[in-house]
């Protein structure tokens, strides 16, 4: 199998980190199931060869692991007319802008995708990806990794089994600490919200727990510390959206979300995250921050460590990287390899992964929440059947 990956950024290399991020260790990982031959990095900066570079050394000493894996400017590979019989599928790695045009590309080329979140910020985006994607016959997933989660996975068993009784309202609190804007993704910020960038994976939850379509969206925002550092964007977004059981449209839930990214970087998570649910006949109170394990050590402080994400576990059969963060990447390389021996096609996957397809319910949100931010935060109607 070979793999592309557009973007070389924290989630792909670990830049700027002392560890090696989330993609390419999770590749390493994935290849001890299935044969991976090549993987290419691309990315715009020169210098992030040096983070490929430094990233594979990290995996091999970290997993003992040799992942076949170097970088190429993406300036050239992305319009090179060879692009198409080399790759067999594609991760996408970029700021929320550039979603659009680098799916438009590598669809256009015939690879299978996995897109990190959001899909796209508007349904027009969206939508001309899902024709190209329908065009070419391709498996395409966002990489929604909330849905891999075993807490989240249980909440959807006691919705389903109808524990809670009917719904009526979720409150969700998401957010990060400020170095995230201000320094890791300082060159794009200004180009995205919280609620598009980090929210979304809330807003696609509430859908995938439920089933539940959203009808209308408002937010709110407040500014002041980042725009006080120069980076143009809201420090943090309340939204309110409501959504609608489709096979019983007297059913709505109420999702009240408060995203924000200003949290001190001497916060013990990168992220706080929870949520509680409300039903006629019962309640879920979920802490995903706080996940039972701490780690005090001199010069770092406390650390909430949350071992079910990403992480590389001591096994019995030496280190291993798992969690619901990885098992989100594993899947989709399960699935292409699955796609390339013909023993699935991307209808068949289609009902059971995060599609594009199923994520569009989420970019309705967005671009409903954004309209809402833009218009003195007026009530927005949503129409997110395609």
């Amino acid at each position: 199998m070979k793999l592309l990956v557009v973007g070389a950024g924290m989630y792909v290399t670990g830049r700027g980190t002392s560890d090696p991020g989330t993609i390419l260790l999770a590749l390493a990982q994935a290849g001890r199931r299935v044969p991976i031959e090549e993987v290419v990095v691309c990315a715009q900066q020169a210098s992030s060869a040096a983070d490929v570079t430094r990233c594979r050394e990290l995996i091999r000493g970290v997993l003992g692991a040799r992942l076949p894996v170097h970088y190429e400017s993406a300036s050239e590979l992305l319009s090179s007319a060879t692009l198409a019989g080399r790759f067999d599928g594609c991760i996408v790695c970029v700021p929320d802008h550039l979603h659009h045009a680098i799916g438009m590309r590598v669809l256009g080329a015939g690879l299978h995708c996995l897109m990190v979140k959001p899909l796209t910020p508007t349904l027009r985006e969206a939508d001309e990806l899902l024709a190209l994607q329908a065009q070419q016959n391709l498996y395409c997933a966002v990489e929604l990794h909330k849905r891999f989660d075993e807490g989240n996975l249980m909440v959807r068993r006691l919705i389903g089994e109808g524990a809670l009784g009917r719904l009526s309202h979720i409150t969700v609190e998401y957010s990060q600490r400020v170095r995230m804007p201000r320094e890791v993704f300082a060159s794009w910020a200004s180009q995205t919200n919280i609620f598009q960038y980090l929210g979304v994976h809330y807003v696609d939850l509430v859908h995938f727990l439920t089933g539940f379509v959203p009808t209308r969206a408002l937010g709110v925002g407040t500014r002041g510390v980042l725009s006080g550092a120069d980076i143009d964007t809201y420090d943090s977004v309340h939204a309110l959206v409501t959504w609608c059981n489709p096979h019983d449209q007297s059913e709505q839930l109420l999702a009240q979300y408060a995203i924000g990214w200003i949290d001190p970087n001497t916060s013990s998570a990168m992220s706080e995250q929870r949520f509680s649910l409300v039903g006629a006949r019962g309640r879920v109170d979920c802490d995903q921050k706080n996940r039972g394990v701490s780690f005090t050590r001199e010069g770092a402080g406390l650390e909430a460590v949350n071992p079910y994400f990403a992480k590389v576990l001591s096994t019995m059969d030496g280190n291993e990287f798992s969690g619901y963060g990885y098992r989100s990447i594993e899947r989709f390389v399960l699935d292409l390899d699955d796609l390339r021996a013909g023993r699935v096609t991307p209808a068949e996957l289609a009902p059971r992964r995060p599609t594009f397809q199923s994520a569009r319910a989420s970019t309705a949100v967005i671009e409903a929440v954004n309209a809402s931010l833009a218009q003195g935060s007026s009530w927005q109607e949503i129409h997110a059947e395609s």
